[in-house]
């Protein structure tokens, strides 16, 4: 995979950190929070954001790719990002859409290991990428290292109930669960139906006809490319019925 320019440049200051980016004005940095920089002042945050490459994806585009080399992590600022991975037999399955605050490719950038999932930035997504150097400039090691830990265990907390989802509950229950978890700090959901269908591990047409009957019942709200939770209770008690 070609290398971008801010996989090249190791610390580039990528704009001036007085007037920030018409998608990531200055005024708005101070609401974008990832774990990863969890502890540090709003100023060594604004710094930070200042140092990083600034990317947006307008047709989406594969960030990182399973089993290659991770030149550089990706912050998520605006948009999401599609983490999937092939299997021995070549089934691709998709393990995460990741949205705002979440970053990809800082364990294989530290660890120097070669990339566990392919990552793609969906559609008007825009990231900030960053390298080690320029992480570590920023976050004391102490602090980093306890990021890292909070961060592993929220990924545990989430594959085990993803476990739990694929093991004990139908197909209608398994989307209704999804679109729970997808929309639990946000109300709309931007994900297509066969996205959902891989997350449920069911076939597209059980995903359209559950929506539709969440869509009937004023559960959820539907657009192109996206879902919108009315009902957050309604959803939970379809999901246990």
């Amino acid at each position: 995979m070609q290398k971008t320019t801010g996989e090249t440049s190791r610390g580039r200051t990528a704009r001036d950190p007085h007037h920030g980016l018409p998608w990531f004005p200055y005024a708005r940095w101070d609401n974008l929070l990832p774990d990863l920089l969890d502890g540090l002042s709003p100023e060594r945050r604004r710094a930070f954001y200042a140092e990083c490459t600034p990317r947006a994806y307008p047709q989406g585009a594969e960030i990182l790719r399973q089993g290659e080399e991770a030149y550089a992590a990706y912050l998520i600022v605006e948009g999401r990002v599609e983490v999937t991975f092939v299997d021995l037999n070549g089934n691709t399955v998709l393990a995460h859409v990741a949205g705002p605050g979440e970053v990809m490719g800082e364990v294989e950038l530290f660890s120097g290991k070669t990339c566990a999932a392919t990552c793609r930035a969906l559609p008007d997504s825009k990231l900030l990428i960053f390298n080690e150097v320029l992480l570590m400039k920023y976050v004391p090691a102490e602090r980093l290292l306890k990021n890292f830990a909070a961060i592993l265990h929220g990924r545990l907390v989430r594959d085990n109930r993803l476990h739990a989802i694929a093991q004990f509950y139908p197909a209608e229950a398994r989307i209704c669960l999804h679109l729970l978890r997808l929309s639990t700090d946000r109300d709309e959901v931007h994900i297509s139906q066969s996205q959902i269908a891989l997350l449920a591990g069911c076939t597209r047409q059980t995903v359209n006809r559950t929506l539709a009957q969440l869509r009937d019942q004023r559960i959820i709200e539907m657009g192109r490319g996206m879902i919108r939770v009315l009902d957050p209770g309604r959803l939970t008690h379809k999901q246990l019925v």
